[in-house]
């Protein structure tokens, strides 16, 4: 039986869902292989299925320095940021992995989700400017003021408030 690596046993431990032996053994390998980028991914996502976001990060912007052409390190990436609060952070980084992979679907998907959960986040604090006890659920194209529900009008998948959508209509 042939001997395996501290990276294969981690990455052994880590498909078998144990994660503080998966963590160890390669926190192991890569301070024995500190050249070897796969180590630092793997111990990357060892560190996000514990919850260990800034960890995660830690590793895999290491691996990314070895290996900054792999789009599926940044999508690690940005699935971390995403978990420690961090969307900016996240989008570049799923940016980053498409730029790199314009096919890469997971990166798409993760950039599709997290644009959505951005832009509903930037309305959730916001009022109507009209209505200010109602929730902002938009952004009127023409005069920028935050719509509500009561004031949205949508004309050719663009979102006015009622009086610029009026206005609209006149001219």
């Amino acid at each position: 039986m042939p001997v395996q690596t501290p990276l294969q046993l981690g990455l052994e431990c880590l498909k078998a869902g144990k994660i503080d032996e998966a963590i160890e053994r390669l926190e192991r390998a890569t301070s024995r292989f500190p050249e070897d980028y796969q180590g630092f991914n793997y111990l990357g996502v060892a560190y996000a299925r514990k919850g260990l976001y800034n960890r995660a990060v830690g590793a895999f912007q290491a691996a990314l320095r070895m290996r900054p052409k792999i789009a599926s390190i940044h999508y690690n990436l940005g699935l971390a940021y995403q978990a420690d609060g961090l969307p900016e952070m996240a989008r570049e980084s799923f940016q980053e992995a498409l730029r790199l992979d314009p096919s890469y679907q997971k990166a798409t998907e993760a950039l599709k989700v997290l644009e959505e959960r951005m832009y509903e986040d930037m309305f959730s604090v916001q009022a109507c400017a009209r209505h200010t006890d109602e929730p902002a659920v938009g952004l009127c194209v023409f005069c920028h003021l935050p719509v509500c529900k009561r004031c949205k009008t949508v004309v050719n998948d663009e979102i006015f408030c009622n009086s610029c959508a009026a206005k609209q209509a006149r001219s």
